[in-house]
């Protein structure tokens, strides 16, 4: 009986000091004194994370909206630009969007307002932007193309807090390339705007500019540093490349090996491995969810095509999804067995964002 008591304390400071040690503990404890949205969730989320546990005592405070899955790019890594997205194309409504932020608003603390799909070609967006706010979700980021009529005046009326214009060269004959049926001058020009609009109106949305980085563009990486600095944008970002195949990686890798999230003697094989090495955990599956244009509810970004569908947000209460039992049968596998799971090897290993 007394081996049992000692057993029961040792574990269970084990555990306490696992919890206390935890980056992700110390960063909600540090939300929480600063009151912060989504603090509490997070503190109770990363007791479940420390444990391993497959039902989640905190709520998702990350989350991701597809306002659509369709884009006027073509880019052929992409499962939408490539047409093999094996979704039926739709567009989120005003509607069906109130429904899914009416459920998540209470604990959410970023909104990354972006899936399969060039969002600002839903054309409730900004009304779509305006009510997120409206609820109080402190956090609201998107990524554009750049090449749709109305940005600049959308951007600065929704009351968005981030976003970024992601260029795949520094002339059009470079940049379309990759970013297929895009006009590099009207994305330039689009962004201009936005900084000139951001600075006569005092509008506190963060712009930056991003650079895809291929092999057939790395020549190009300092004269866009050099251009980003002399439009004067937020901030700018050179975003390593993904790629699905080996032979996508022979054409679109850059030489610089160091931009690679794959294991490059893996690849000289023939294999296309990530260099992070699963490990049978992730924090996505604690803090996070993704939610696609028609409400089925996805682990995480790198299920493009719905492999993983864990319910439907329309349809469900988040706590029947999120505690539900194919999100726990999930994250038991990712705990057990996460070599497996495909769209694991499309990640690079990056943690969920910090609390705003």
């Amino acid at each position: 009986m007394i081996n049992k008591i000692k057993n029961k304390i040792k574990k269970n400071y084990t555990l306490y000091i696992k919890l206390r040690n935890s980056y992700g503990f110390q960063k909600g404890l540090v939300s929480l004194f600063k009151s912060k949205k989504g603090s509490i969730e997070h503190i109770k989320s990363t007791y479940s994370l420390v444990k391993k546990d497959s039902k989640i005592l905190g709520k998702p405070i990350n989350i991701t909206i597809e306002p659509t899955n369709v884009c006027n790019a073509q880019c052929p890594v992409c499962e939408t630009g490539a047409n093999i997205l094996e979704r039926k194309k739709a567009f989120l409504s005003f509607s069906d969007f109130k429904i899914i932020i009416d459920k998540i608003y209470p604990y959410t603390n970023t909104l990354m307002y972006y899936f399969m799909g060039e969002p600002f070609l839903n054309k409730e967006w900004v009304k779509q932007v305006k009510y997120t706010k409206e609820k109080g979700i402190p956090f609201i980021s998107t990524c554009t193309n750049g090449d749709v009529k109305g940005i600049p005046q959308g951007i600065i009326e929704s009351g968005i807090d981030f976003v970024s214009f992601q260029m795949g060269g520094t002339t059009q004959e470079t940049h379309e390339v990759y970013r297929v049926n895009t006009n590099l001058e009207n994305i330039k020009n689009n962004l201009l705007q936005t900084i000139k609009l951001k600075k006569e109106t005092g509008s506190k949305v963060h712009l930056e500019a991003g650079f895809i980085l291929m092999k057939h563009n790395e020549h190009q990486v300092e004269e866009f540093i050099e251009w980003c600095k002399e439009i004067d944008v937020d901030s700018f970002n050179i975003i390593d490349p993904c790629v699905r195949t080996v032979e996508q990686g022979n054409k679109y890798l850059p030489t610089n090996k160091d931009h690679w999230i794959y294991d490059p003697e893996k690849f000289k094989k023939g294999k296309l491995q990530r260099k992070i090495v699963p490990q049978n955990d992730c924090p996505w599956i604690y803090y996070s969810m993704t939610i696609m244009s028609n409400g089925d509810v996805v682990p995480c970004c790198h299920d493009a095509c719905g492999k993983e569908v864990m319910g439907n947000l329309i349809e469900q209460d988040l706590e029947e999804i999120w505690n539900g039992e194919k999100y726990q049968n999930f994250r038991n596998k990712i705990h057990t067995n996460q070599k497996d799971i495909e769209i694991c090897r499309l990640c690079s290993g990056y943690g969920v964002s910090d609390i705003k």
